[in-house]
């Protein structure tokens, strides 16, 4: 039974691949509380099949994931580091945000267990309001090889605090700005 009143996925199946079983529950829908110094936000967080998935990478295997709304294919490397995004939202307070016309993003450098390198990480997220709760879609999250965040390439968007969107998103009307993306049961 869904936790949340929400048209998204809150528990992703897990998956098997080479006789082995992989789980998703690392995804499962959650709350998390971020606390300021003049307001507390709680968002429930959601992820997106792309936080695991993507066609034509070096690291796709032959197993097929879908949506309510897509069918791609399950990339290792995505999915080994999808294991880190709810230790790193933990941390949101203390990154730079940045916005573009469809969503806000952070990167990070962290290990890719793919490459045994140190890359950046970038993690999207759209924030918005459904049925009066806050909350956070992961629409993507993937190592940057090209574009702003990439080794090399600054980014040129000026950097927003997570407090700043949390209250913007709050001031919003409910069920408003919410992506396609997140209506993915």
């Amino acid at each position: 039974m869904a936790k949340y009143h929400i048209d998204s996925v809150q528990s992703w199946p897990s998956f098997e691949h080479g006789g082995n079983t992989f789980s998703l529950s690392h995804l499962d829908a959650h709350e998390i509380t971020f606390k300021g110094e003049k307001a507390t936000y709680k968002f429930v967080v959601t992820y997106g099949l792309h936080c695991f998935a993507k066609e034509q990478t070096a690291f796709n295997i032959p197993v097929l994931y879908k949506d309510g709304r897509e069918e791609k294919n399950i990339c290792m490397e995505r999915y080994e580091a999808s294991k880190q995004i709810r230790n790193i939202l933990v941390n949101l307070p203390s990154m730079s945000l940045y916005h573009t016309d469809a969503e806000k993003y952070f990167t990070l450098h962290m290990m890719n267990s793919a490459t045994k390198q140190i890359e950046p990480y970038k993690i999207c997220v759209a924030f918005f309001k459904e049925n009066r709760l806050l909350r956070m879609h992961i629409l993507s999250a993937f190592f940057v090889r090209t574009g702003p965040g990439a080794p090399g390439v600054a980014i040129p968007n000026k950097p927003l605090s997570l407090f700043k969107v949390a209250m913007d998103t709050d001031r919003k009307p409910r069920n408003s700005g919410k992506p396609k993306e997140a209506n993915n049961r």
